[in-house]
C-alpha cells in the first residue's frame, strides 16, 4: 500500500520542505546529528483595513514592505484570501473501505472561525453570559461562514466540528457548561476570605499566626493560577496539534477571563505557545467575558476590607494588578498571534462577530530570511504598506527555531493525552490506517497503520539513517473505559536501499487487537519522537454479539 499525501502536509505550512538541514538532537543522543527536511520559509497572513475597519482588496505584492528585525526581506510568495471567493472544488480522498485518514482538506475561501468557551479561566457570574452572547451570535450567523466549537474545562475537548449549519453549531453551545471551574478564583474572593479571617475567632490569634494563614491563603490562590496557567497553554498546545493540516487562517475566538501574565516566569512559554499558534495559521482575538471590569468595592464587600485598609480597596485587594496582568496576557496572545484583544467593552457579541469578520479578508506573505542562523531567539516582524490610510494587522515576530512544530514536552505525556478520547485530533503528523474487524468472537481486529516517512525526522548513524517511530493504538467502550491497547516504537537503523524504499512506500505496522462485543473508539495515533510531532485518529468500531462487526 503506498501513501502519497494530496499536495503534501508540508506545502500546507510556514516552513516548506525543500532543502536538508541539520538539527540538534535530543539531549541524551550526544553528538549524533539528525537530519529533517524543511526550509526556512516564514509564512505572514496580514490583515488589510481602511480606517472604517472594512477590509481592503486588492493589494499588490510591490505594495507591501516586510522588515525582519529591521531588516528588508525579499517576498518569495504572495496571496490574496478573500471571504466572498469562488469556492474550489473539494480534494475527493475516495477511500476504500475500512480506510481512514486525519489529512483534512477544504474547498472554502477566506478563514475559517474557532470559538473557545473558558470556563477554566472564567468567573461563574459572567460565563451565563457569554454563553447568551455566543448564542445570539451563532443565531446571525453569516451564511457559508465555517465554525467550530471548543471547550475548555479541566481539559480541551471539541464539541463541534468545523461546520456551516448554524442550528448545530447552536445546540453545540447550548450543551456547554457554565459552572467555572474548581480551581477558578479571583483576588477579590481572597480578599474576602482574608477579611472574612479579620472579622472573625481567627483575628484572636498571635499576629505571627494570622500572618502565617493569610499566606496559607495567599500561596494556594497563587498555587492554583500557576495551574490553570499551565492547563490553558497546553490546550493552546492542543489546539495547534489539531488545527495544524488544516489550510489556510483559523480567527481563534477564545471567550475568557484569561490569567494574569507573570512577566518573571510566563513570558517565554507564553511565546513559544503563541508562536506555535502562529507557525500553524492560528490567530488569537481573546474576548474578555468580564466585559467592564468593576474594581471598586460592592455590596458584598466586607467592612474590613475597606475601613483597615490605607490604600483604595483595588490597589489593597490586588484586583487593580491583576487586571492589568490579565489584560497583558490578552494582549501579548493577540499580538504575537496576528489576532487583536476585546476587553473593557460589554458588547460580548459585537467583539465576536467582529473577530471572525476582521481576519476572514486576509492576504498571505511569504519570505525567506536573509539570517540563516536558527539560535531560536525571537525575531520582530514588520510589515509596511505604501497604500495610504491602510492598517495592517499581522503576528508581530517568531522564534528562529529548526521546527517551529516539534515538541518540547515530556513526549509520553503527550502521547498520553493525545490518546485520550476527548482529546481534539492531532495533525502535525498526517496518517492513515485500515481497520477490518472480526467475524468471529475468537478473531481478533486487525489494525493496519501507514506514515509518510518524507514527514519524519532521521537520525544519522555511520551513513546510515534512523527514525524513532512510536504507533499506538487504544480502545475506549461508550463508558471511556480503556479496554485495550498496543503501542510500538520503530527504530530500525536504515540502509539508503531500505530508506529509498520506505520514501517510496511508507512506514507500515501491522497489529491485532482482541475486543469483546460492543461498540468502541478506536484511536489510533504516530508519534515521530525526534521531533516531537504527533498525528491521531478515530475509528468507530461495533462489534455485534454474535462475533460478527458492523
Amino acid at each position: 500500500m503506498t501513501y502519497l499525501l494530496p499536495s503534501r502536509i508540508l506545502a500546507l505550512l510556514p516552513f516548506v520542505a525543500l532543502v536538508l538541514l541539520a538539527k540538534a538532537a535530543d539531549k541524551d543522543a550526544g553528538a549524533i546529528p539528525t537530519f529533517k527536511s524543511t526550509t526556512r520559509i516564514v509564512l505572514v497572513d496580514v490583515v488589510a483595513t481602511d480606517s472604517s475597519g472594512r477590509p481592503v482588496h486588492d493589494l499588490k505584492r510591490s505594495d507591501f514592505t516586510v522588515l525582519d528585525e529591521g531588516k528588508p526581506q525579499g517576498i518569495v510568495a504572495f496571496e490574496e484570501q478573500r471571504s466572498d471567493a469562488p469556492q474550489m472544488p473539494p480534494v475527493a480522498l475516495n477511500l476504500p473501505d475500512h480506510v481512514y485518514t486525519n489529512y483534512v482538506s477544504r474547498s472554502d475561501s477566506g478563514a475559517l472561525t474557532v470559538l473557545l468557551f473558558d470556563s477554566l479561566n472564567t468567573d461563574r457570574q459572567d460565563l451565563p453570559n457569554a454563553n447568551s452572547k455566543m448564542l445570539n451570535f451563532l443565531k446571525n450567523l453569516p451564511p457559508g461562514k465555517r465554525v467550530a466549537v471548543y471547550a475548555l474545562g479541566s481539559q480541551l475537548r471539541m464539541v463541534q466540528s468545523f461546520t456551516e449549519n448554524s442550528d448545530e453549531l447552536i445546540a453545540a453551545v447550548r450543551q456547554l457548561s457554565t459552572l467555572s471551574h474548581s480551581s477558578y478564583s479571583n483576588p477579590k474572593e481572597l480578599s474576602a476570605a482574608i477579611g472574612e479571617l479579620k472579622e472573625s475567632a481567627a483575628s484572636k490569634m498571635s499576629a505571627g499566626a494570622f500572618r502565617n494563614l493569610v499566606g496559607f491563603l495567599g500561596e494556594e490562590y497563587q498555587g492554583r493560577g500557576e495551574w490553570r496557567t499551565q492547563g490553558t497553554l497546553d490546550a493552546f498546545t492542543q489546539l495547534a496539534r489539531a488545527l495544524a493540516i488544516v489550510p489556510g487562517r483559523k480567527n481563534l475566538i477564545w471567550i475568557s477571563s484569561g490569567f494574569p501574565f507573570d512577566t518573571s516566569s510566563n513570558v517565554p512559554e507564553l511565546r513559544r505557545v503563541a508562536t506555535l499558534l502562529a507557525a500553524t495559521r492560528i490567530a488569537v482575538y481573546p474576548v474578555d467575558a468580564r466585559g467592564v471590569v468593576f474594581m471598586d468595592a460592592d455590596a458584598q464587600t466586607r467592612d474590613s476590607e475597606i475601613f483597615l485598609q490605607t490604600q483604595p480597596y483595588g490597589t489593597a485587594s490586588g484586583i487593580d494588578q491583576e487586571n492589568g496582568s490579565i489584560i497583558e496576557t490578552l494582549e501579548t496572545l493577540a499580538d504575537i498571534t496576528g489576532g487583536r484583544a476585546h476587553v473593557n467593552n460589554n458588547d460580548l457579541e459585537g467583539a465576536i462577530a467582529e473577530s471572525m469578520q476582521t481576519g476572514s479578508n486576509y492576504y498571505s506573505v511569504a519570505y525567506r530570511p536573509a539570517n540563516a542562523e536558527w539560535n531560536g531567539k525571537f525575531r520582530k516582524i514588520a510589515i509596511r504598506t505604501s497604500r495610504r490610510n491602510v492598517k495592517l494587522l499581522y503576528r508581530s515576530g517568531y522564534y528562529a527555531t529548526s521546527d517551529t512544530f516539534g515538541s518540547r514536552d515530556d513526549l509520553n505525556g503527550v502521547v498520553a493525552t493525545a490518546m485520550q478520547p476527548s482529546a481534539p485530533l492531532s495533525t502535525q503528523l498526517i496518517m492513515k490506517a485500515r481497520v477490518f474487524p472480526p467475524k468471529a468472537t475468537d478473531v481478533a481486529t486487525s489494525i493496519d497503520m501507514l506514515i509518510d516517512v518524507h514527514d519524519l525526522t532521521l537520525r544519522e548513524e555511520k551513513e546510515r539513517k534512523k527514525p524513532q517511530v512510536q504507533f499506538v493504538a487504544v480502545a475506549w467502550d461508550t463508558n471511556g473505559k480503556q479496554c485495550a491497547t498496543f503501542s510500538g516504537v520503530f527504530d530500525a537503523v536504515l540502509s539508503p536501499a531500505q530508506l529509498e524504499s520506505l520514501f517510496r512506500t511508507g512506514l507500515q505496522i501491522h497489529k491485532e487487537m482482541v475486543l469483546k462485543p460492543g461498540s468502541y473508539q478506536l484511536r489510533l495515533g504516530v508519534m515521530d519522537r525526534l521531533s516531537g510531532r504527533i498525528g491521531t485518529l478515530d475509528v468507530p468500531l461495533i462489534i455485534g454479539a454474535s462475533g460478527t462487526a458492523k
